[in-house]
């Protein structure tokens, strides 16, 4: 073995790690105890299971270990550590006694019956410290031997039944059905709390083998435990629907006014926009676990009645019915509010991105109106400029021409030129049109 690869020796251990947990040993008549504790720290279940393996005098198992297997004089209990609870379960055999004649006294049998009084004390204190979390789900499987006894299933009935009808418990009708193969066993609950706060199963076993019986005994115990872990998405669920429903409102207020074009205001509508997406995530990160983990325990909860293989009684609904139209819708609506919050995601999106269309549809329509307006502008100090190089070509030939008239003065005081010259307002006169010509050819050159 210590020549193997390490691929193999993982693989080793894991096919160990799944065949170290099989269903406890359950040999008719027991009862086998089964709870779930959520949020229970590793410290309280180590001291628990400390304490257990003190009173028989077993060695613990190590502080790592995720599961383990104690057995007491009468009794074996299984611990098991999973991903967000911690399950125990205990099988303790019962003495074989006749079923008793008086209904009433056969259900208080029945309710009486529980694997934990077998328990050392220290074990069940250990279980109530601080840090032991909440019990979330906690079942009794009570498991009688049946063999040539068919007249057993109408007397369990008639005795399950007669403490409902004298305790007016109408919202607690009796569930039952033949399971396994051939009718090999069958099936009574009323899905109650009883006064210890578990739930109650009665197996009548007509000749199961053991280690189908203890499979059997099992999957009940899974089916609760699972039916309550996937419920704690429900109210989850109410609340978010409520949030939805505002959140809701407030996207279709929005896109209202984004349709209005008279009192459309983009800008605003993104910034809602902004907020809402903000929201959907958040709420999204604070639910995607737990109804994922609720989808994953629903499916679990199929499985299990599925495994369970009900074949219907006369008169009586069966498990899987009473989960059908009770525990199903719960998990539907579950379901409904994750999908729901991913399509108010999706449409939040989807209107941001409009928004931001819109957005730089109106950005881009206030530039090309600016440079309109900056080429109007250009224009407009165009023609000035214009109008200030026509003003001063006036002014240059101003004070151009009066140059000229400087000089004629002065050449008018030499006698020869005075003699043939014209007068000085002639020459200024004659000169106006060249010195015009020659100041605006010259700016013009100038400006190019």
């Amino acid at each position: 073995m210590d020549t193997l690869p390490f691929p193999r020796r993982q693989g080793l251990a894991l096919h160990q790690e799944l065949h170290a947990r099989p269903a406890l040993p359950t040999r008719s008549p027991c009862v086998v105890s089964y709870w779930v504790h959520v949020g229970m720290s590793e410290a309280c279940a180590q001291a628990a299971l400390w304490a257990l393996c003190q009173s028989v005098g077993t060695e613990p198992p190590a502080a790592d270990q995720r599961h383990a297997r104690v057995a007491g004089p009468h009794w074996v209990l299984k611990y098991e550590r999973h991903g967000e609870f911690v399950s125990w379960q205990v099988s303790r055999p019962m003495a074989p006694t006749p079923w008793p004649s008086d209904d009433t006294q056969a259900r208080e049998a029945l309710m009486r019956a529980s694997a934990l009084s077998e328990l050392p004390a220290a074990f069940r204190e250990a279980l109530r410290a601080d840090d032991a979390g909440a019990l979330l789900a906690a079942t009794h499987v009570v498991v009688i031997d049946a063999q040539g006894s068919d007249e057993l299933i109408g007397r369990c009935r008639s005795a399950l039944r007669s403490g409902s009808a004298s305790t007016h418990e109408d919202l607690a009708p009796l569930m039952g059905a033949f399971i396994g193969d051939a009718r090999a066993a069958a099936l009574f609950t009323a899905l109650q709390l009883g006064p210890d706060g578990f739930v109650r199963f009665v197996l009548l076993d007509f000749g199961l083998p053991p280690d189908q019986l203890a499979r059997e005994a099992q999957r009940l115990c899974e089916i609760e435990a699972y039916r309550m872990l996937a419920m704690q998405g429900f109210p989850l669920a109410q609340a978010e629907s409520a949030t939805l429903g505002t959140l809701e409102q407030r996207l279709q207020a929005t896109m209202d006014a984004m349709v209005n074009d008279d009192q459309r205001d983009d800008s605003e509508a993104f910034r809602t926009l902004t907020t809402l997406a903000a929201e959907v995530e958040h709420a999204a990160a604070r639910t995607r676990y737990r109804f994922s983990a609720t989808r994953a325990y629903h499916a679990i909860v199929q499985q299990r009645l599925s495994d369970l293989r009900e074949q219907r009684m006369q008169g009586i609904q069966t498990l899987s019915g009473f989960l059908a139209r009770r525990f199903a819708p719960a998990m539907a609506f579950c379901e409904s509010t994750d999908r729901r919050l991913t399509d108010l995601g999706e449409r939040i999106s989807r209107a941001l991105s409009l928004a931001r269309v819109r957005l730089e549809a109106q950005r881009e329509q206030g530039n090309q109106e600016l440079l309109r307006a900056l080429a109007e502008r250009q224009h407009q100090q165009l023609r000035l400029q214009q109008t200030v190089e026509g003003l001063s070509v006036v002014a240059i030939s101003y004070y151009a021409l009066g140059l000229v008239g400087y000089v004629a003065k002065a050449l008018g005081h030499w006698p020869l030129l005075a003699a043939w010259l014209p007068s000085n307002e002639t020459l200024v006169g004659l000169a106006v049109l060249p010195v015009v010509l020659g100041v605006a050819w010259g700016l013009r050159r100038l400006r190019h």
